[in-house]
């Protein structure tokens, strides 16, 4: 499915205070999208915690332990967030016919690449791409090993906000490196020139001796096996 986004409303709650008085920023957003659907993210000092799922009529926790504190609003949340549908595609529709001709701004995403461990020949591995900074949301991304496009194992992860209105995203890849092997991730997105491509192999291990090294400890051996062998005959040969 793809996403255009057209406005994104940010409204800050009432900040929340747990059992131990610290102070908390609790907020939500939610996006237009042309598609009519409607995304809403819920914000806890900044981080994702968790986001609206329609489809089950809930709010998805994204956090690993939600706090105590925050249980009680999960409900309250999940109101606001169907309040948001009617009024963010009234504001889309208001948006759009204020200036229909205006130039959709666009941000072009940076990209890396880099894995779980560090990469070990025959062992299970996961490998990330990551798009930064990008805007629109609407984001491609292709894996392929040795020039070949693959999907399995292959998952694209949750849209992320920046503090700027932009956002990132993350695909990841479970695989076995081999030595040889090419991992590659391309990026499409509509404010490129062009898809970026960033790849990944494994390192080649070296031996820890290098050919000088390891003439220079022979020499050193047979050096100290002349030496013994010499003392042993003068010693004799005194006797």
């Amino acid at each position: 499915m793809t996403l255009s986004l057209i406005a994104l409303i940010l409204l800050t709650g009432a900040p929340c205070s747990s059992a131990t008085s610290l102070s908390h920023d609790f907020r939500y957003t939610y996006g237009c999208y042309e598609s009519k659907d409607v995304r809403v993210d819920v914000l806890l000092d900044d981080d994702v915690c968790g986001y609206a799922d329609f489809s089950k009529g809930e709010i998805v926790c994204a956090m690993p332990h939600l706090p105590d504190y925050l249980k009680p609003f999960t409900k309250r949340v999940y109101e606001i967030a169907e309040h948001a549908i009617e009024h963010c595609h009234s504001v889309l529709g208001k948006a759009k016919h204020a200036d229909s001709g205006a130039a959709l701004q666009q941000e072009a995403p940076g990209t890396s690449i880099y894995t779980r461990y560090e990469g070990e020949d025959g062992v299970l591995n996961t490998i990330f791409c990551l798009a930064s900074h990008f805007y629109p949301p609407t984001i491609n991304f292709t894996w392929t090993k040795n020039e070949v496009t693959i999907t399995e194992g292959a998952l694209d992860h949750r849209y992320h906000h920046n503090s700027d209105g932009t956002f990132h995203r993350i695909s990841s890849l479970s695989f076995t490196p081999r030595e040889g092997d090419v991992y590659s991730c391309t990026v499409e997105h509509q404010a490129l020139r062009q898809p970026l491509t960033r790849s990944w192999e494994l390192q080649k291990t070296r031996s820890s001796l290098t050919p000088a090294a390891v003439f220079l400890a022979v020499s050193l051996v047979l050096c100290l096996m002349g030496i013994g062998a010499g003392a042993f005959f003068f010693t004799k040969q005194s006797n």
